[in-house]
């Protein structure tokens, strides 16, 4: 699959509710009372299913919202696992009900798992995630690694005058426990441009001031990631680091990404409300696929050398 701008897409990151048991306060606004959605499986499956076979769909990624809501949330792991065309099958959690979840999942097939985590520090967190309990995530990360859901990445989106004085802390932390942690600048996606405003920290100042404890190598990145990693050593720990620059260097020339939310809407940039909905191609058991080829090739084909910032809507709505 082949966009406007000739880059090739290959990886869907798939909402699975855009329902969350927390409320983060770069994610949801605190206004935010919308009518939560979630993903019929059948349609999940079938859509993988036509997007892997029929247009080079290969990295999976499910995300909500939080994913681990979803009452399904191991069936459909175990139906998508078993997909022969997709290399890799991933998911996104802010790890409060991880600890439960994680064996069943790792059976089921999923390859590994992202966790976010923004501090160590229980109160801030609770403040961050507006009631979130940071022992929920911490066990679900020590669960998941000893269940095998490895590489398993730890997410920190970094803030000015909230975490980001800890951010050596929490690279320390993953790095004892064989995570790759990956710092995030804070993005302005729909009503969030006042967070941006109030705390972005640049991705270089946050590569300075690891370097001030570790010693930092930077590593060819794969085709298609948006992160810049190096090799960490030092403290005693060694390891992998990332940083990821949404919004200070924008890595829309290597993007390689689609989006299909909860609600069935594909978009080919968060950054975009360019949208169309896929669910005029579903009848709630087969796929139209000339339909739904045709709704993809539109929107793909409109797929911005840029993200053209005029998102309206929230992450939580969109799938992180």
């Amino acid at each position: 699959m082949i966009d406007g701008c000739g880059r090739e897409i290959d990886h869907l990151r798939l909402s699975l509710t855009d329902h969350c048991n927390l409320a983060c306060r770069y994610c949801v606004p605190g206004r935010d009372r919308h009518v939560y959605h979630m993903i019929d499986p059948n349609f999940a499956l079938r859509l993988v299913e036509w997007l892997t076979l029929k247009h080079g769909i290969r990295h999976v990624r499910l995300t909500g919202g939080e994913p681990l809501l979803h009452p399904h949330i191991v069936q459909l792991v175990a139906r998508l696992s078993k997909l022969r065309l997709l290399h890799e099958l991933t998911l996104t959690t802010n790890g409060q009900a991880l600890a439960a979840k994680a064996a069943a999942l790792h059976a089921a097939g999923l390859d590994r798992i992202n966790v976010s985590l923004d501090t160590l520090d229980p109160h801030r967190f609770e403040w961050i995630t507006r009631g979130g309990q940071l022992a929920l995530t911490l066990g679900g990360i020590e669960t998941a690694i000893h269940e095998g859901l490895t590489p398993l990445k730890i997410n920190v989106v970094v803030q000015r005058g909230v975490n980001d004085g800890g951010i050596c802390e929490l690279a320390e932390w993953g790095l004892r426990r064989g995570c790759i942690v990956r710092f995030l600048e804070v993005m302005p996606i729909g009503p969030f441009q006042h967070v941006v405003d109030q705390h972005l920290v640049p991705a270089a100042e946050i590569v300075q001031r690891l370097a001030e404890r570790f010693d930092l190598r930077s590593i060819p990145a794969p085709p298609g990631q948006p992160a810049v990693d190096f090799t960490v050593t030092g403290d005693g720990v060694r390891g992998v680091i990332g940083v990821i620059a949404p919004t200070t260097q924008p890595f829309c020339r290597r993007c390689r990404r689609l989006r299909v939310t909860s609600r069935g809407d594909v978009i080919p940039c968060v950054h975009d409300r360019n949208s169309a909905n896929l669910n005029t191609a579903w009848d709630g058991v087969e796929l139209n696929e000339p339909l739904a080829d045709e709704i993809l090739e539109a929107v793909i084909g409109r797929k911005a050398p840029i993200g053209p910032m005029n998102q309206a809507v929230s992450l939580v709505r969109i799938g992180g």
